[in-house]
């Protein structure tokens, strides 16, 4: 059963990283780096930190589940501010 529950998290936390970094990417698209160059470089630092964990799930690492619980929520926030990031 834990085995189970640890492949579990693996694969929500893998997919978790894909939706972020698919967020990120997709602000970026749409924010000019110049006009907001923190928030630009945290976005960077935010799809670069979420493609590395990936990688490290995918590779089969222990995967902590406030990492888990962190991505779902830089996942909600970006769902929940679509909105606003594309208005």
């Amino acid at each position: 059963m834990n085995n189970f529950l640890s492949s579990a998290l693996t694969a929500a936390d893998a997919f978790l990283c894909v939706l972020v970094v698919i967020a990120a990417c997709d602000y970026l698209r749409k924010v000019r780096p110049i006009d907001q160059p923190l928030l630009s470089a945290a976005f960077y630092m935010v799809a670069i930190g979420a493609f590395g964990a990936f990688v490290t799930a995918i590779q089969g690492h222990w995967v902590n589940p406030f990492g888990v619980m962190l991505h779902a929520g830089v996942v909600a926030y970006a769902w929940a501010r679509r909105a606003h990031v594309f208005g």
